[in-house]
């Protein structure tokens, strides 16, 4: 597998899904849901505006070791998971070689099954080029203590797509809340079409409430997609949150093991009502 500075990712991590190894499929909160899962947006009844940095760092990109792969992403995003209608919800990022616009819109049938339809827009810096593809969701409420989810991302799959790391991939995202103490959540997914790669792979994530308004957070993943790698790879993430009646801010950090040592930290804010 090819890595190269000209890269970029095929989705955003907020600092709770990087902390979580890039699982919480089955229980998105805010608007990691228009990334993650757009149909849990529907289980969301509120307005939020969110703000995310990523910095990463990575190896030498000359034999001799004198410069260094490094750069970092900004991110905002807004969703309304209270409109009656459906609910809905809006990203930008922008990253060291393209703009990418996410835009997710979910509707629940009944009370605990919902359906979401997600679009994503990449617009490279260095090209007229536009590449787009889409998200279908579905949230099941098994119980109220277990979430489940069904995703199919990248639908399209088209040449300029798969060119860019965005393969058809199938997610069954679960959530498991124990006591209220411990949130577990377990992604395993196929990617198909992908070459010099296993097609199966999983994210694994661990929430502890440490008090009522502070969570510490850790995760692991295998063969999955990282927002700065154009493909697939192993590592783990570790961070906290801190959620006030109004706001909530969270730190991750990350580190990639394959194909290549990178070390990213993700700072976010955000403001629901």
């Amino acid at each position: 597998m090819l890595f190269t500075t000209a890269v970029w990712g095929s989705d955003f991590h907020s600092p709770r899904t990087a902390s979580l190894g890039g699982a919480g499929h089955a229980g998105p909160m805010l608007n990691d849901s228009i990334y993650l899962n757009p149909s849990y947006a529907s289980f969301l009844p509120t307005y939020s505006i969110s703000m995310n940095y990523l910095r990463y760092k990575g190896p030498a990109t000359e034999p001799d070791g004198s410069s260094f792969f490094h750069g970092h992403y900004q991110n905002i995003s807004i969703q309304d998971g209270r409109t009656e209608l459906f609910q809905a919800g809006l990203g930008l990022t922008q990253e060291e070689n393209a703009r990418v616009v996410h835009v997710g819109a979910s509707k629940t049938a009944i009370k605990r099954l919902g359906f979401g339809l997600g679009a994503k827009f990449i617009f490279p810096s260095n090209s007229n080029q536009r590449i787009e593809d889409l998200t279908f969701s579905a949230t099941g409420i098994v119980a109220q203590n277990f979430h489940m989810v069904f995703v199919i991302d990248n639908l399209i799959q088209s040449a300029a797509a798969k060119g860019q790391g965005l393969y058809r991939e199938y997610i069954i995202g679960t959530k498991l809340n124990i006591q209220n103490i411990m949130l577990v959540y377990f992604d395993p997914h196929l990617t198909s079409d992908i070459t010099g790669a296993s097609l199966y792979g999983h994210e694994t994530g661990l929430e502890f409430t440490i008090m009522s308004d502070l969570f510490l957070r850790l995760g692991a993943f295998n063969n999955a997609k990282s927002p700065v790698l154009k493909g697939l790879g192993r590592g783990y993430g570790a961070g906290f949150g801190w959620v006030a009646p109004r706001i909530s801010m969270d730190f991750a950090i990350s580190r990639i093991l394959t194909p290549v040592a990178l070390t990213q930290q993700v700072f976010g804010f955000t403001m629901y009502f």
